[in-house]
């Protein structure tokens, strides 16, 4: 009876001691790209393969003991004004649980100011590597479509969003696209059948269009009895929200948090007289309807595969990007209301091409 190959075994048969085996087996950094050749193809011609049953035990013994300091994660922020980023709720949510999942695993998130006087790109990575910082936590650009010019060769890095392009590192964000069509179908369940939408066009951009999608395929091909209302361009000052509402006479709005503060200020009454549904609801906050994007979630996934790209010396720019994306959670709220039946659904919208006013 063939008996399975330990890492006892391969380092017997290396000269090594089995601690530094199960490092090269794990192609830890931390040793010498020889030394792990040299370990892996003894390992492969021995025919070593892990025990299912001992990785699970070793997972198990790292979530119960307390994690030993490894390193630091660099939070990069690439916004002109260093403060703006977090002052989005947001991106501040992505920051605190990316920190506090970090402290689990043993490191520290540290934030690292790439519009800093005198600083730039190569002088941040040569400020990284000289402190034998590996990680990169690419924190979302100010604009859609930005380029951040950064070699990445050496290092472990994971983005925020798509609003990087061209989108060349793994990701983590929000299924927007499916956050929209969730909305849509709960205000369906609920009676609306005028839906507007208010979106920012640089936001819609930054999420490659993900809101703006959803919303013109639910009412295109999905629910085609609803009224279509051309989304409102808040990009346009000069079109006052107001002029939009009373054109479009939409039963239900769906927006930002702000924005239900904003219908108040000019007089309705939510939700009698009208709905208001958020893309993104605070989750402290139990007054507003909608989807909360699980920003925490986000924040935790992006360093957890971060840290297992640095234990597996996964650097540089990977040959195929994966991008990972976190369902939304709903929430009532009190800015919904179910509404009257109607007594004779409205004709099908043809698919036309979508503006914004």
């Amino acid at each position: 009876m063939k008996t399975r190959v330990t890492i006892r075994d391969i380092a017997k048969a290396t000269g090594l001691h089995f601690t530094t085996v199960a490092l090269c087996l794990r192609d830890s950094s931390r040793l010498r790209l020889e030394t792990r050749k040299k370990v892996q193809e003894v390992a492969k011609k021995m025919g070593y393969k892990p025990d299912p049953m001992v990785a699970a035990l070793m997972v198990y013994r790292q979530t119960k003991r307390t994690p030993h300091f490894q390193s630091v994660l660099a939070w990069v922020n690439n916004w002109p004004d260093r403060s703006a980023l977090r002052e989005n709720p947001t991106f501040d949510r992505y920051y605190e649980a990316a920190g506090a999942r970090a402290r689990e695993l043993g490191y520290m998130v540290e934030e690292f100011w790439l519009r800093e006087p005198g600083m730039s790109p190569e002088k941040l990575a040569n400020i990284l590597k000289t402190r034998n910082i590996q990680g990169l936590l690419i924190a979302p650009q100010p604009r859609p479509y930005a380029h951040l010019e950064f070699d990445f060769t050496g290092f472990s890095a994971i983005a925020f969003g798509y609003s990087m392009q061209p989108s060349v590192l793994h990701v983590v964000a929000n299924n927007h696209f499916r956050t929209m069509n969730t909305i849509i179908s709960r205000l369906v369940e609920l009676g609306y059948h005028r839906i507007g939408l208010a979106v920012v066009a640089e936001w819609n951009e930054k999420v490659e269009s993900g809101l703006m999608a959803g919303f013109t395929l639910a009412h295109h091909w999905k629910y085609t009895h609803l009224e279509y209302i051309l989304p409102f361009g808040r990009q346009q000052p000069k079109v006052p929200m107001k002029n939009w509402l009373d054109t479009y006479q939409p039963d239900v709005v769906i927006g930002w948090d702000e924005m239900e503060g904003e219908l108040r200020a000019m007089g309705y009454q939510i939700p009698q007289q009208i709905g208001f549904v958020s893309m993104d609801v605070d989750p402290r906050n139990n007054h507003i309807s909608g989807l909360y994007q699980n920003d925490l979630m986000i924040g935790q996934k992006a360093v957890d595969q971060l840290v297992g790209m640095i234990q597996r010396g996964e650097t540089g720019v990977p040959p195929l990007p994966i991008c990972t994306l976190i369902e939304s959670e709903w929430r009532d709220g009190k800015t919904l209301r179910k509404q009257e039946p109607q007594t004779k659904l409205p004709s099908s919208t043809p698919l036309r091409s979508v503006r914004t006013i």
